[in-house]
Order: structure tokens, then C-alpha cells, then sequence
């Protein structure tokens, strides 16, 4: 339990720094974020929202995938699937995220910006390893053992 608090508290201040990062664009990183109508990203409170929603997201659904592991819903190959998946697709957020801001268009836009956007495809990527990480191990009841379970008395 005190593992899994340390983790959330290490996401939420890896959100909060996000989120300020995300809010410091250049000039011409504004004028992006304008033009692009990235409303969403324009403030602080509204950006800590945007990131915190998808934060959140993905952390809902790798502890609902270690809820449904934990208890037996699904198997634990199934649940460990799922989770790469993810991470998977968190790993390729993180590569189109690169090539994105390789282009001229927002290549342009701050390095406190750029280093925001891929924070957020980091964060993605630990909140899925963390889940496949702590996945809880099937409970299956080992068979008895030869001597019945007594051991054996010398005189």
C-alpha cells in the first residue's frame, strides 16, 4: 500500500511540473496555441485539468485491469496483455510526439513546451510499466506434496 501511494504522489507532482511546462510557451508557442485552437492548453488551471484527465485515465484503467486480475475476472496472461498494449501504444504516443515537434510547426514553440509534451507520453509509459509491474500473480493452489504435508520423525 505505502508502494502504491508513493507512486501517485510521484505521478501528481510529475503532473503539476507538467502542467507548468505545458503553460510556458515562446511567443510563437502562443501564437500556436492560438491559431491551433488549443483552448485547452492556453492556462494553468485548464492545462493541469487536460493532463490530470489523461493521467487520470490511464491510471483508472490499469488498477480497473489489476482490480479484474485480483480478482480472478480475468486471467493474469489477459490483464498483462492489455497493459503492454498500452504501453505499447504510450511508446508510440512518445515517438509521434517526437516527429511532431521534429516539424517546423512546433519545433518552434519553446523547449519548456516541447519537454512538456513529452512528459506527458513519460508519464503514460510509467503509469502502464508500474501496472505491469505490481500485476498481481495468479493464486493457484500448488499440489500436495508427496510426504502429506508431515515430516518425517528420526528416533
Amino acid at each position: 500500500m505505502k508502494k502504491k501511494l508513493t507512486f501517485y504522489l510521484i505521478i501528481g507532482l510529475l503532473i503539476l511540473l507538467d502542467s507548468v511546462l505545458i503553460t510556458s510557451p515562446n511567443l510563437l508557442g502562443k501564437i500556436g496555441l492560438f491559431i491551433y485552437k488549443y483552448h485547452y492548453l492556453r492556462t494553468f488551471p485548464r492545462t493541469l485539468l487536460t493532463v490530470s484527465l489523461v493521467a487520470g485515465v490511464a491510471l483508472s484503467l490499469s488498477e480497473v485491469i489489476h482490480l479484474l486480475v485480483s480478482n480472478k475476472w480475468i486471467k493474469r496472461t489477459s490483464g498483462f496483455i492489455v497493459l503492454l498494449l498500452l504501453l505499447l501504444l504510450s511508446i508510440g504516443v512518445l515517438i509521434k510526439t517526437n516527429m511532431d515537434f521534429s516539424a517546423w510547426t512546433y519545433s518552434h514553440t519553446g523547449a519548456k513546451f516541447r519537454y512538456g509534451a513529452y512528459l506527458l507520453s513519460l508519464i503514460l509509459i510509467i503509469v502502464f510499466t508500474f501496472g505491469l509491474i505490481t500485476l498481481p500473480d495468479d493464486q493457484r493452489a500448488w499440489p500436495p506434496s508427496p510426504s502429506g504435508g508431515e515430516e518425517k520423525k528420526e528416533n
